[in-house]
Formats: C-alpha cells, structure tokens, sequence
C-alpha cells in the first residue's frame, strides 16, 4: 500500500499531464494490436511496422511476469505465440526471452522475442507514436506507472483493460473511450455531424468485425468526416485517410536516388524497415552503386528483407568491376548463411579486400570448402586476407586448421615483433604512421586467427590457446594472452595440469590469467587445486586458497583450517577462504 501511495503522490506533485488528445486537423490512424497481419502481434518489430505505416496510436497488451517484468502478450499463454508452453503469469521473463515468438506466423519472421514494455516505450518514443496500453493482467497498475514516469511516456498512452488501480493512482488517466465515439462502418455524415456537436470526437472501427479489409468502407467514413480509423490492416487504413504508404515509399525512393550520400543511405536503410512491399529490385540497382557505402546500405537491406531475399539476384553484383560491389555481395551472401559453393570460385579474387569480405563470409555459409583452396591464402600479403583465410579454414577444414593456424599465428607474432624490433634499431621515439599501420593490420590478423582457434574443438588447439595465454610476454602480446584465456575456461576441466603449472610463473600477468581461468573453469579443476594447498610455492599456495574460495569448494575447508591453525604467513588468507566457501554453501 505504501509503495501504491508514493507513486501516486508523486504522480499528483509532478502534476502529469492528462493522457493525449487526437490531432483534429486530420483522420487519425489507430492500430489494433500492432501491425498483427503483417508482423506477429506484440512484436518490437510489429509496433515499428504500425509506426511505420502511418499509425498516430498503437494498442499493444501487457502481462506481468512470475519475476514482475512487464512484457507485451495478449493471450496469457504461450502456445499460440511462442515455442514455448504455459502462462505468461506462471513464467519467468528469462524463460520468456529465450522463446522464438515469430515463427509462428512464418519462418521469415524467425527470431522475435518476447518484448519488454519499457522497450516498447522506447520505440514509440523514436518513431513519434501514441500507446493505447490494453492491461490483461490485473494488479499491475504501479509497475506499469512508474515505468511510464521513468519514460517519460505518461502523457502518450491511455488505458484499457484492467485499469482500475492506474485510475485511483493516476487520477487524470484516461481510456481509449473518453471524449470519443466508437461507431463501426456505414455511419453517415449526419451521425458523425450529430457527435462533433456533443463535442465528441468520432472513431469508426474496423477491427475485429467483418469490415477488417473494406477499404472502401473506410474511405466512405473518412468521407462522412470521421476523426479517425481504427485497423488491424494499417496500410488500408492509411490508404483511406489518405496518406498511402506508397507515398512514403515514393519520397524515400527518390531521397535514394537524388539525395547526398549520406541521405541516401539513411532512405535506404528506413525502406529496408518496410516488410512486404515490392523493393527487392531498387535493392539490386542500389547494391551496384559506386559508392561503397550506399552499395552496402543496399546489401543490408536486401539481407533484411522478407519474404528473404532470393540468392540468384546477387549474382550481377558477384561479376560487377566494382570491387566493393563484389565485396558486400559476398557479405548479404555471408549473412543469409547462403551455400558455401556460390562464393568458392571468390578465392581466386584479385582485390585483396574483396577476397577478405568472401573468406569471412565463408566462414558463416554451410557446405564443403576444400583446403587447398584456403591454404595457400596464409601467404597473401595482406594480413587480413590470411586472419580472414584463418576463420574460414576452421569452418570448413578443422583438421587442417588445427594444424595451420597455430603456425601461422607464430609467424604472425615472430612478423610484429620485426615491427617492432626494427623501430629500435631506427632509434624508437614515436611511432610513424607506416609503423602504426603495420602494428594494427598485425593485430588485428592475430584475433582473427585466435578466433580460428576458438573454434576449433580438438586437443592441438586447446594446446595452441594455453601457448598463447601462457607464452609471449612482450606488452604489444598482452591482448593475445588475455583473449586466449577467456576461452580456455570451457576447455580446460578435464586437463588442468598446464594451467595449474602456470600459478608459479615468474610473470604476474600469466599467473593471474591461470589464476582467473581455474576460478571459472568449474569443479573439474578442484582435484589438482587441492593439492597446490600444500605447495612449497607461497605464490602458488596462496593462489590456490583464492580459487577454492571463489569456487567455494567445500572440500577444501579440512586444509584451510588446518593451514589456519598454524597460525602462520597464510592464516589470514586461510581465513577470508573459509569464510568466502561457507558464505557460498546452500542453506538448510
């Protein structure tokens, strides 16, 4: 009661202002449940479509969580609009948010996700819309006010559903029916004329009756002076009000082909947004634009598009002179997960950049890439081109990768530490920019081939990942060791003897990295720590307290107490570690 009490007084101090009012200078476009028949309903994407539209005010439901999370949902259970089962209610939000709630209404809306209502707010926020919130779950009034006072949002919605507590809260709330009248299709000029002089606004509804697609019927309401249209088919409704959306469609089309650079990349990448409409073939032309980035707005946009984007209109843009065309043909191709066999013919590629783009793509496309098609790429001269020929080999030919991509990676460190001797030998100071190009093209090569290694599953790179994380100690070597460890932490439970080893290196940074490695490598690790509580190595001794306490092993209090009890150089260590361990034991 005290937490509905505050937030209804503070409601009344900020003197919030009252829920939003319609715009009488034009028919108003109100949707139904977001754009529901083009996108799944509730969808983040769902509420940018009616937006995008023409829709001035979006309906969307909300449900409370098991864990108190606001989320969008109309039904209440999941079966009809996720892959899941159960009630929202009954479900925890990280449940939830690992549901796929598109497929249902097609594959090519695979991947949606359960929507969070302050991300919702967010969007309406971007795109200038109106809320009517349709509340299904009862009781949830002050989450869903303090959220929209967190937001900013509460002069932009209005209520319905079970509201009841946001009214007592939030006295100057307002639902969809205040001032209005709700009429369905057929109403005349003399019933619309009849309300305005109540000083009513007049609302005709064609959702959920027969009249869901009477384009024609809607226009005869506009034409009988309407103030706005309530749909579940937003684009007739638009198209009755009388801002088609092929207008919008029209004017950015021409933004892209007339604007400067960057507007027309912002018309394309606000077209790709649009789903259903006819645009593959502006994509197209747009993909073999000159510019670079304009070529690739277009790449993104068609890999976005759906329904997806058929692979044959790419293969103009593989054959195009212009090599960035050809490079982000091979991305979008990259990115669709396209056959590995439409880009292997690209390993031939002149363009070293080309070649780079179609190696990393490769490394996303099923299929078979031999390795003698990959192999000789770790001798290009461009660094990019053997990190990219790295990823690609480990996607297609592990066995082989297994073997290449450690070597490689040597001679990549034996190659920047020349780099670095040499500017020595010239007299060190400030780094030339030639220099500084030759360091970062390096660097960058070696995440890539860590990346390669990354992938790969089998012992050899296991071994070449702990050489990385325990070996190089040059400080321009450092990223190289910190990003090798991170992925031995799923790696190395079952054989821990290396890193075990290297809590008695000399060099701080590699014993804290085997330090941190067994803190998060899990139970399987324990056996070997154990022992090292008896090391006659202090530093490793010490550090192998630490790791049992942070993993909160209780096995190891028999010898933390008794290292305790020798009241000697390790007591207190001894002590914070059997504290830490019984603060992480499972109550009664």
């Amino acid at each position: 009661m005290r937490k509905n009490m505050g937030i209804a007084i503070a409601l009344l101090v900020a003197g919030a202002a009252p829920g939003y009012t319609m715009q009488a200078e034009r028919v108003e476009l109100l949707c139904h449940r977001t754009a529901n028949k083009d996108v799944p309903e509730n969808a983040l994407e769902s509420l940018e479509q009616a937006a995008l539209l023409g829709c001035d005010v979006v309906e969307i439901d909300l449900r409370r969580t098991l864990d108190g999370k606001i989320i969008l949902n109309h039904d209440g259970f999941l079966e009809r609009l996720t892959d899941g089962s159960g009630e929202v209610e009954t479900t925890f939000y990280d449940d939830l948010r690992m549901r796929d709630a598109g497929s249902w209404m097609g594959e090519r809306f695979a991947g949606m996700h359960v929507v969070l209502f302050e991300d919702a707010l967010h969007l309406a926020r971007e795109r200038d819309i109106r809320l009517i919130l349709d509340i299904k779950t009862k009781g949830i009034g002050t989450d869903v006010l303090r959220i929209l006072e967190r937001e900013g949002m509460l002069h932009r919605v209005q209520f319905n559903g079970e509201w009841d507590d946001v009214k007592k809260l939030y006295p100057a709330a307002t639902d969809a029916g205040e001032g209005r009248a709700w009429v369905q299709p057929g109403v005349s000029a003399v019933q619309v004329e009849a309300y305005h002089q109540q000083g009513k606004m007049v609302i005709a509804n064609f959702s959920a009756n027969d009249h869901q697609m009477d384009l024609f019927g809607m226009k005869a309401a506009v034409a009988a002076g309407v103030d706005g249209l309530n749909v579940d088919y937003p684009r007739l409704g638009a198209d009755a009000a009388g801002r088609p959306v092929e207008d919008k469609l029209r004017a950015l089309e021409h933004s892209a082909e007339t604007g400067d650079n960057d507007a027309r990349i912002r018309a394309i990448l606000e077209l790709a947004r649009y789903r259903g409409f006819p645009l593959e073939a502006q994509f197209v032309r747009w993909l073999m634009d000159d510019n670079p980035q304009v070529s690739r707005a277009a790449a993104l946009a068609l890999v976005e598009a759906r329904p997806q984007t058929q692979l044959a209109v790419f293969s103009g843009a593989l054959q195009s002179t212009h090599p960035d065309v050809r490079a982000n043909a091979a991305w979008a191709l990259g990115a669709m997960q396209a056959p590995s066999s439409l880009l292997v013919p690209m390993l031939k590629e002149g363009d070293s950049s080309v070649l780079q783009e179609a190696l990393i793509a490769l490394s996303h496309m099923p299929g078979n890439v031999p390795a003698e098609l990959v192999e000789p790429l770790f001798a290009n001269a461009d660094p990019a081109v053997r990190g990219a020929a790295a990823v690609a080999l480990a996607r297609h030919q592990p066995q082989a990768a297994e073997k290449f991509v450690p070597e490689q990676l040597s001679r990549e460190i034996t190659a920047e530490r020349a780099i670095y001797a040499e500017h020595v030998r010239a007299g060190g100071g400030k780094f030339l920019q030639p220099e500084i190009d030759r360091i970062v093209a390096s660097y960058r090569c070696q995440m890539e081939m860590l990346r390669a290694l990354q992938m790969l599953e089998g012992a050899a790179a296991t071994r070449a990942l702990e050489a990385q994380t325990f070996g190089p100690t040059e400080d321009y070597l450092l990223p190289n060791g910190d990003v090798a460890a991170f992925d031995l932490w799923d790696r190395v439970g079952a054989e821990p003897a290396i890193v075990v080893l290297a809590l008695a290196s000399k060099q701080i940074q590699q014993a804290d990295r085997a330090e941190w490695v067994l803190i998060h490598a899990g139970a399987g690790v324990l056996p070997q720590v154990r022992a090292e509580l008896h090391s006659d190595d202090p530093g490793v001794r010490r550090r192998a307290m630490q790791i049992v306490a942070w993993q909160g092993d209780a096995a190891s209090l028999t010898a933390l107490h008794a290292i305790q009890a020798e009241q000697g150089p390790d007591a207190q260590v001894a002590a914070w570690a059997i504290k830490k361990i019984e603060s992480l034991q499972p109550g009664p």
